[in-house]
């Protein structure tokens, strides 16, 4: 098999360039390559959120592909609550054999950890990483009611009356409060922050105007923008993307070196034996090298990046001293 390149792009750390060619192996050459058989039953993964957003999108269309690959069932159980840890807990205290993976995030590895002053779990020690599988931007976007075409216009307006809007998240502590709280420090402005049980009812209270604001995840965004019941303004990725190439940057719209985007991975609990976290890595590449799910998750707003498993763990460390350093200024707890 061809070696797989990782190229360092600033503060995101590294990029993997994935196709086909570079991952081509077969499904009989990766059961042929793992441990002595396994898998020997069903494999699950647990998505410690709500079904619908990007966690399970990517969660179910790797499972059905391994699946396929490995002609046992693999399962998808979504276990939401406590912004992720109550699902990520379980797999923490589970078998360390192969057959529990958590779909982990940036939110539970690096955010949480600054948030929570009791977590049940230490992401850094409870968990043997595997694979990163992909990222997904936010966008900031505003009800069609809020004069404002672009973002410069939003901080004017923002600066011009401070307080008078209100922006939704899908709860405290989420990716989405923490992107508008990182925006609010940066441009020096200010929004009441109205904090949700999840994303679809964050949405619904902005699409009727009872919130004028928000920073939310492009896939669950989306359809929205493109009927026109939403503006969107910038995103809030390093580059443009794919879904909504006309849309700037917060970094080119008005807000030098911001940057903020949710990456998800594949985790095992800590003591899961090498042998079988290496295979699970290898299915995991092959997988995000193949055209359809490369096509349907960038239909989704999910960009694919892979990694070895030191490289995610260095990721959740990296973003863990970012995002330290931005709740410890912004004084955000969540209990």
């Amino acid at each position: 098999m061809t070696k797989h390149t990782f190229n360092s792009v600033g503060r995101r750390g590294f990029i993997s360039t994935v196709t086909a060619a570079a991952l081509g192996m077969s499904g009989a050459a990766i059961a042929q390559s793992g441990p002595a058989a396994f898998p020997s039953k069903p494999v699950r993964i647990v998505v410690p959120f709500t079904p619908g957003g990007s966690n399970d999108v990517i969660a179910r269309l790797v499972a059905q592909k391994f699946q396929e690959m490995w002609s046992q069932p693999v399962v998808v159980e979504n276990k939401p609550g406590a912004a992720g840890n109550i699902g990520a807990n379980e797999i923490a205290k589970s078998a360390p054999d192969g057959y529990n993976l958590l779909l982990t995030n940036i939110n539970i590895v690096s955010m949480n950890p600054g948030l929570i002053d009791k977590m049940p779990f230490d992401p850094q020690k409870d968990f043997a990483p595997i694979s990163l599988l992909g990222t997904t931007s936010l966008v900031l976007v505003v009800h069609p009611s809020i004069q404002a075409q672009n973002a410069r216009q939003l901080i004017e307006l923002l600066r011009r009356e401070p307080g008078k809007l209100n922006y939704a998240s899908s709860g405290n502590g989420s990716p989405q409060h923490m992107s508008a709280e990182m925006f609010k420090a940066m441009t020096k402005t200010s929004m009441l922050h109205i904090p949700y049980r999840g994303a679809a009812p964050a949405i619904a209270d902005l699409l009727a105007g009872q919130v004028q604001v928000s920073v939310g995840v492009i896939n669950q965004l989306l359809p929205h923008i493109r009927a026109g019941k939403m503006k969107a303004l910038a995103v809030t990725s390093r580059k443009r993307l794919s879904s909504l190439p006309d849309v700037p940057t917060l970094d080119e719209a008005g807000v030098p070196g911001y940057e903020s985007e949710i990456w998800l991975g594949l985790a095992a609990p800590a003591g899961t034996p090498p042998a079988i976290v290496d295979f699970i890595n290898q299915a995991a590449r092959r997988v995000m090298a193949m055209p359809d799910v490369v096509e349907k998750l960038q239909g989704q707003g999910i960009e694919v990046l892979v990694s070895t498993p030191e490289q995610m763990r260095q990721r959740g460390l990296d973003d863990l001293k970012r995002w330290g350093d931005i709740i410890k200024t912004a004084g955000i707890k969540v209990e």
